[in-house]
């Protein structure tokens, strides 16, 4: 069947060549259009369910909203995990699907469970999907930075919120622009308790008084004048003057009490549970892109970009927007570093091709397969939806060696009959049987070859998804280079292995314009084309002059020479030849130093250490401490503008973006206790960049490429920036100066430190007590944290009933692991923690007055707390408004106790007759997962693995 095949295809040669331009054109555009990440995506398939419960405590949030949102989804499809987390006021709930579920059935799957759930939860109460992204899906940071100082942190997160938020969510790509940092605007109203009982008004009054006072109406429509109008009644408050007057009630002689004569009313920042800090300068606001599942990360950061850039121009004057992350660098410099191994590869098979068979159109047939076979890889890759990362190109890589074989053999094979049978038979005959005599063979043991990564298809979950991807290239490549070998490669050596392209029965004259049509034809063409004004891209002529170098290469006379008559060919047999007579006169020894040589290896491979993936050095570094719970908003500010400056100082970093807390999305389920800084780092060596002013500068771009080849336009400077150097001991370091020089060029006594010496002096520096380190990075933590809701490497989860028991177990641990060689730090969640202020409502005095708890608690939410009961209608912006007590009415133990609640009858009552305070310690949050409440303990190695 095989050697039909190729009969077939050197009969038929225009189908062959003609399939192959359609294939060539095909893997092009396909190369051209998929998507670039710098890793595939590892992360498992999850939809989060966020629910916002205002103002209450975690054991609260998580009895009435997390538990109950948690058993109903364990009975979700093909769920395979549900991790809880209960905070101050919201809960998050995480459902892992197993592998190969589809992300947008998972998320229609909850969505039908949340609504039978739904009856669970306490009225008002309504939980929400997050975005549909992954978990790696934060690629772009920004913060907003202001130079003029005229403008402060709410006027910097109004700038987010109400602008550039919803001009990025129209990216293509992007799923959600979060806020993070800054002041959210709110309209404070704070009561005073001593003139609402001179008048004798409830705190329900007021607050229902607001709320009925903030609305617009229509009035449906009214016809005048033969023409119709919309009747609309204007209500919404638009300003402080606005709500100065509300009427709240009347007086004994009928005056209207106005909102104004019992509260002090202004602008305020809302509660916040997240600051954000910037190169150790202060506090700012800034946002997170999180993209969309199964986009193009690089394309979608690229528009991102060309979007704020955009933006920018309108923003207030001294306001600037400043890169916090960026993640398309990684991803370039990934992609870019396996193209260059690729090209290198590429190149060095060429080189070997053209040295051992001395035929440079022999070697083009033999090296045809690399290109096309890549190119017919991607063209498989594109439908399949894998991307192009360094795992998806490594398997190309490590298949481009073996691709070339059987072109190569096939190629020498003809050498070995054209040799032989030159003159007894016709060229093409000669072709065909030496295509014929190999082939069959060829193709099935490249077969055999692109099958022996089926058992990779197997694995599952995580490792699948990490190594699926370079199984899949390998063996399309592989297969391509099969297909190839016996179709288009009998076809090209039926016109390129010949030693006189033009036959020597051709007139001089007809040679000539052979030979001025092949080497002065692209070229001229290209130079006719841009005359005329075609818009020709840069590499236009140098693609034309690489062509007519072809031609040359093509029509230049070259004889065939036998493989006796190869200088390398001789000298490697020579070689060789003693070698294989040797090992097989002494079998036994042969055989026992092989043996001997596997048993030793046997101890280093002990002592070597295992992970799942290699470390992969993303550029840029995140620093995750972990503060002891409890640590109030004011005190993190300050903790993390600390460590961000001493971050800074380091001439390795090029910004600190430091976050504490968690941003406005359901993606970031971080405390208030976890620091997350991304540092983004400098290049080893950055060197200016220098215009220079060449002849041909103001010549069209096709027309001066070839020469930018030769002159280029920018040229590297002086080192304007480079990492610090490390002294390293060489054998020649005592010698004299001139004696070493030379071999100093060779083994330098210098080198730029590594990231591990750079994270180790970082560690050093940041030495805060109750501050546990865990440096890491960004991409590699989402992926930890996703898979095993986790941020270190390794983890320890406790589960059980108790958060005390599971809080004292998780100290023990921590002092255990801390003692294992190689640990640089270890973290166990102190579960109880959180501090607690208790009213202890007494039912029986309640009673006396005819209250009901929610009565008291009502008051403790709105006085005490604070709630925000309405919000105001700007334009686009929405802001609440918050009632409360005011702040000296509400922070001690003294005052709290003088807080009034009014009974049926009229009568104001102190708290302190109907409750007790106290105050305790509590769970600060509470995690749980499928149902069972958990403790973590975060262990952190000292050289990103443990050896064992």
């Amino acid at each position: 069947m095989i050697g039909k095949i190729i009969e077939w295809s050197i009969n038929n040669k225009f189908m062959v060549v003609l399939a192959t331009l359609f294939v060539i054109a095909g893997g092009i555009l396909a190369l051209r259009s998929i998507p670039l990440d710098a890793i595939p995506d590892l992360s498992d398939v999850q939809v989060i369910v966020m629910t916002e419960y205002p103002g209450q405590g975690p054991e609260v949030v998580e009895d009435q909203v997390t538990y109950p949102l948690t058993s109903t989804m364990l009975s979700v499809p093909y769920a395979k995990n549900v991790r809880g987390y209960s905070f101050f006021g919201l809960s998050f709930v995480y459902v892992i699907f197993e592998d190969g579920t589809d992300l947008y059935w998972a998320r229609s799957r909850v969505l039908e469970y949340l609504n039978g759930a739904a009856s669970d939860l306490p009225e008002g109460v309504t939980p929400e999907l997050g975005p549909d992204a992954s978990g790696v899906g934060w690629v772009y940071e920004y913060v907003l930075k202001d130079h003029t100082g005229e403008h402060n942190l709410a006027e910097l997160r109004s700038i987010q919120d109400w602008f550039l938020r919803y001009e990025l969510m129209s990216v293509q790509g992007v799923a959600e622009v979060a806020g993070i940092g800054g002041y959210v605007n709110q309209y404070q109203v704070e009561v005073d308790p001593n003139k609402l009982l001179a008048y004798n008004l409830p705190l329900s009054r007021v607050r229902s008084a607001i709320q009925r006072s903030n609305s617009d109406a229509g009035g449906r429509l009214v016809e005048m004048a033969e023409t119709e109008f919309m009747v609309r009644g204007k209500g919404y408050i638009q300003s402080i003057a606005d709500m100065e007057e509300i009427a709240v009630g009347l007086d004994d002689r009928g005056t209207p009490i106005l909102l104004k004569n019992i509260a002090d009313i202004h602008r305020g920042p809302d509660l916040r549970r997240g600051v954000l800090e910037w190169n150790g300068e202060g506090e700012t606001a800034g946002g997170i892109v999180v993209m969309r599942y199964g986009e193009n990360a690089l394309d979608t950061i690229n528009r991102v970009k060309t979007r704020l850039a955009e933006l920018e121009k309108s923003l207030p004057e001294g306001v600037t927007i400043e890169m916090g992350y960026d993640r398309s660098g990684l991803i370039q410099r990934a992609v870019h570093a396996l193209q260059k191994k690729l090209v290198e590869e590429i190149t060095v098979v060429a080189v070997i091709c053209v040295l051992f068979l001395l035929h440079f159109r022999s070697a083009f047939v033999a090296l045809f397969t690399l290109p096309v076979g890549v190119l017919m890889s991607f063209l498989v890759m594109y439908p399949l939806g894998i991307n192009a990362n360094i795992m998806s190109l490594g398997g190309i890589a490590i298949a481009i060696g073996v691709m070339v074989d059987a072109s190569v053999v096939m190629v020498e094979n003809a050498h070995k009959h054209l040799e032989r049978d030159r003159d007894k038979k016709p060229f093409h005959q000669i072709i065909l049987e030496a295509s014929k005599e190999v082939g069959p063979a060829l193709f099935y043991s490249l077969l055999i070859i692109t099958v022996s990564f089926i058992p990779v298809f197997a694995l599952q979950e995580q490792s699948g998804r990490m190594f699926k991807p370079l199984a899949y290239t390998k063996t399309f490549a592989m297969a391509a280079s099969s297909l190839l070998a016996i179709t288009i490669i009998p076809v090209l050596m039926t016109f390129f292995i010949i030693e006189r392209p033009i036959d020597p029965q051709t007139s001089k004259k007809r040679r000539r314009q052979i030979w001025i049509a092949a080497t002065a034809g692209p070229p001229v063409i290209v130079v006719a084309a841009g005359i005329a004004g075609v818009d020709l891209p840069g590499w236009s002529l140098i693609a034309a002059i690489a062509v007519s170098v072809f031609a040359v290469i093509c029509l230049v006379p070259q004889k065939i020479l036998p493989e006796h008559r190869n200088p390398l060919s001789r000298l490697f047999i020579r070689v060789y030849r003693p070698v294989i007579a040797m090992v097989v006169n002494w079998r036994k020894t042969t055989i026992l130093i092989a043996l001997l040589i596997t048993a030793v290896t046997y101890y280093p491979a002990k002592q070597l250490g295992s992970e799942f993936m290699p470390p992969l050095n993303e550029g840029d570094l995140l620093y995750m401490p972990t503060t002891l719970p409890g640590i109030s908003v004011t005190k993190a500010r300050e903790l993390l503008q600390q460590t961000d400056k001493i971050i800074k100082r380091f001439p390795e970093v090029r910004s600190v973006h430091g976050k504490i807390g968690r941003a406005d999305t359901a993606t970031d389920p971080a405390p208030l206790t976890m620091i997350e800084t991304t540092i983004m780092l400098r290049p080893k060596v950055e060197y200016e960049t220098l215009e220079v002013q060449r002849f041909f500068s103001s010549w069209p771009d096709w027309l001066k490429g070839p020469l930018t080849l030769i002159w280029p336009e920018k040229k590297k400077g002086e080192i304007v920036h480079q990492w610090r150097k490390k002294q390293t001991d060489r054998f020649f370091s005592s010698w004299p100066g001139w004696l070493k020089a030379p071999l100093a060029w060779i083994w330098p006594e210098q080198r730029h430190m590594t990231i591990e010496e750079l994270k180790a002096d970082l560690n050093d520096a940041i030495r805060f007590p109750g501050l546990t380190d865990a440096w890491t990075m960004p991409i590699k933590t989402r992926i930890d944290m996703l898979s095993t809701g986790i941020k270190t490497p390794v983890g320890i989860k406790l589960m059980g009933p108790d958060l005390e028991v599971l809080s004292e177990l998780g100290t023990r641990i921590e002092q255990v692991v801390r003692d294992i060689p190689g640990t640089l730090s270890v973290y166990s969640e102190r579960t109880t923690g959180g501090n607690y202020l208790d009213f202890n409502i007494r039912r029986h005095e309640i009673a006396r007055y005819g209250l009901t708890v929610d009565d008291v608690q009502e008051v403790i939410m709105t006085a005490v707390g604070g709630m925000n009961i309405t919000y105001t209608v700007e334009g686009l912006e929405r802001y609440p408004v918050n009632l409360r007590y005011k702040r000296e009415l509400r922070d001690d133990m003294q005052q709290l106790r003088r807080v009034l609640v009014a009974t049926p009858t009229g009568a104001q009552v102190p708290l302190t007759q109907l409750a007790d305070l106290e105050i305790r310690k509590g769970p600060p949050m509470i995690k749980s997962e499928n149902a069972r409440r958990t403790a973590w303990i975060y262990p952190a190695p000292r050289s990103g693995r443990w050896r064992h």
